[in-house]
């Protein structure tokens, strides 16, 4: 197989073509022009763009990493020649989720598909290797020179010696026995697994003994506590109906005592009433002791005075002495003869008798008005005399003071029921905070309440103590089923550990089989390793040694033993794993119809004799296939300058 031309959209690759010629190819382009990307464009036309690869180690899969950088889905074509006949290849996206899925192979030229090629086989038919041989020998690129073991590719070495039989790996099978022994054996295999069924199983057992000894503990302990709840719950109403009958008992005494006090409030009230009538009823109204002792005494000696002014008063017959005198007068005008004077007389008398009538009437009025006044005054008190007077006085004192008595009675009734009153309220206070029975205070009721109450809090959680001992028990599972899922369990192990031995067994024999098979094959690839080794180094080193994983050791020609690849410098390295690749290339892949070996600045670390050497290799190779060499490096070019047979490329 050889690739003529091809045309991309991948990546940086904008429409990109890129015409090859049949033999060594050298493709020359500086860093970040692309290089890389052309061999990652062949890969996956010839072997898809892998939809299941994730991102590692910083490293973004070939689905992302290869988008176009236009946004253009990701596409491109491929044309080679094959032994048949030409044939272009074509891949694109349709779906943004599955790039380059959609494929064809068509006769170049023309719209016939090539039987057999589809996007799956396409690559393992052209080059005659898988995916993972193919980027193991024949792509080879600078940071991946080495070479990793594969069992596509351990079965194409133990093709070499077993008749061309492709199918046996001893990697594959002893990777397939050891991960049957490891499901067995291994840190997370059956066996594990089962014992810790086992031991889940064993320990299922022992958490329903010991809840079926909780169980059985916390019913002792629950029949305790009932019957101390039941002598708790006796107290309790015992306490509460001497309390009921004490509260009931005070609340009847409170009342009696106030219906007593409001009796006698009643009849101090009727006293103090009659008491206030009779002083109502006295002289004196509601005059204080001392006023009507000042009044009194004030009106007795008013009294007194009036009458010694009634006394003091002539007698109306005072008043005729005058008219006497006159009445003398006219009869002796009448005796004697003289007639102006008897009328001077008479006119005197006249005078006199009327002067004699008004004064007689004044002193009349004038009695009468004071002893009017003295009778005002007495009447006033209901008396006769200033001494009945001073009689009504200590009566009056008498009232007073019984009144004073009964006010104060009256006063000692109120302020006994209002105590009496407040005495009921509280006793019926307490009587129904007593008919409450409520759980605080400490009162013998109250305290037989509360421990009612830490009993039955008690006999809660011992319950609920049992129920979840019940219900783990349970969740544990029935101890017969149990006890059988063991024994099965054990039978299991055992026939485990039995098919573990035997696979150890067949992993001991698969090793020495595989020792015996690889001292067949390994100096074949080893001795060609060697050949182009040798001729890469100018001779310096003649031998190498392969291990089991493909690593690799080199021995010079004038050393007695061989040196890991870790003592060789860099370059000597490349070119020891060049060989390598280059060996299993001739060995491994098919001869007819070679696929291209395309190498991916693989030479950037040789020195300029050694990579003389090494172009000179490839380009006789390049006389039985295709070599495409890219390169960073100009003095590839330089060295095939005048070589007509070699492809000299400058990528843009």
């Amino acid at each position: 197989m050889r690739i003529k031309k091809m045309t991309a959209s991948f990546g940086a690759l904008e429409n990109k073509t890129l015409s090859l010629g049949d033999g060594l190819n050298v493709i020359y382009a500086p860093n970040e022009s692309g290089k890389s990307t052309w061999c990652a464009f062949i890969r996956a036309m010839l072997y898809g763009i892998s939809t299941a690869q994730r991102a590692k180690q910083g490293q973004q899969p070939d689905k992302i990493k290869y988008r176009p950088w236009s946004g253009a889905p990701m596409s491109g074509s491929m044309d080679i020649e094959t032994a048949d006949s030409p044939v272009t290849l074509q891949r694109r996206t349709e779906r943004a989720n599955q790039p380059m899925q959609a494929f064809s192979a068509t006769v170049t030229g023309t719209d016939t598909p090539v039987p057999g090629l589809t996007g799956d086989s396409c690559g393992q038919t052209l080059t005659g290797a898988p995916r993972e041989v193919f980027e193991r020998t024949a792509f080879i690129r600078q940071a991946g020179l080495s070479v990793s073991n594969d069992p596509e590719l351990e079965k194409r070495i133990n093709a070499l010696v077993t008749a061309g039989d492709e199918e046996q790996s001893y990697s594959q099978a002893d990777k397939q026995l050891q991960a049957w022994q490891r499901r067995r054996s291994g840190r997370r295999g059956a066996i594990q697994e089962l014992e810790a069924e086992m031991a889940e199983n064993q320990t299922a057992l022992d958490k329903i003994a010991q809840a079926a000894q909780t169980v059985e503990a916390l019913d002792k302990s629950i029949a305790a506590a009932e019957e101390a709840q039941a002598q708790a719950v006796r107290q309790m109403e015992q306490a509460r109906a001497q309390q009921r009958r004490d509260a009931l008992g005070d609340m009847s005494r409170a009342r009696q005592s106030v219906q007593e006090c409001q009796q006698a409030q009643a009849q101090a009230e009727r006293d103090e009433a009659a008491a206030q009538n009779a002083l109502d009823d006295s002289p004196y109204g509601d005059m204080g002791p001392e006023e009507a002792r000042r009044r009194t005494d004030i009106d007795a000696e008013n009294v007194r005075e009036l009458e010694k002014l009634a006394a003091k008063l002539p007698p109306p017959w005072i008043a005729f002495v005058p008219l006497a005198l006159g009445a003398v007068a006219f009869l002796l005008a009448l005796v004697l003869p003289w007639q102006a004077e008897l009328i001077a007389a008479g006119g005197i008398l006249v005078l006199l008798f009327v002067m004699m009538y008004l004064r007689l009437q004044n002193l009349k009025k004038a009695k009468e008005d004071t002893l009017a006044e003295r009778d005002k005054i007495l009447n006033a008190y209901g008396a006769d005399s200033p001494e009945e007077m001073e009689s009504l006085l200590a009566e009056y004192r008498r009232l007073w003071d019984a009144w004073q008595r009964a006010s104060y009675h009256l006063e000692e009734t109120e302020n006994a029921l209002a105590k009496a009153q407040t005495a009921q309220k509280e006793a019926e206070s307490r009587a129904m905070a007593g008919l409450d029975f409520t759980d605080s205070g400490s009162s013998p009721a109250a305290l037989a309440s509360q421990a009612v109450q830490a009993g039955r809090e008690r006999l809660d959680a011992l319950r609920q103590q049992r129920a979840m001992a019940v219900g783990q028990a349970k969740a544990l599972g029935d101890p017969m089923v149990l006890r059988s899922a063991l024994a099965e369990q054990e039978q299991r192990r055992q026939a485990l550990w039995e098919q573990d031995e035997a696979l150890a067994l067949a992993i001991e024999a698969m090793e020495q089989a595989d020792r015996e098979l690889r001292g067949r094959f390994s100096p074949k690839i080893a001795a060609k390793a060697a050949e182009i080794f040798a001729r890469l180094t100018a001779g310096r080193y003649d031998q190498i040694t392969l291990a089991r994983d493909l690593s690799a050791r080199a021995k010079r020609t004038e050393d007695a033993a061989s040196q890991e690849e870790s003592y060789l410098s860099q370059g000597a390295r490349d070119q020891l794993y060049l060989s390598l690749r280059l060996a299993l290339c001739e060995l491994v892949l098919p001869e007819d119809d070679p696929c291209p070996i395309i190498l991916d600045d693989a030479l950037v670390t040789f020195d300029q004799p050694r990579l003389e050497q090494a172009l000179t290799l490839l380009r006789e190779l390049g006389e039985t296939r295709q070599i495409l060499l890219f390169s960073c490096q100009e003095r590839e070019l330089q060295y095939f300058a005048n070589d007509q047979a070699v492809t000299a490329i400058r990528l843009s």
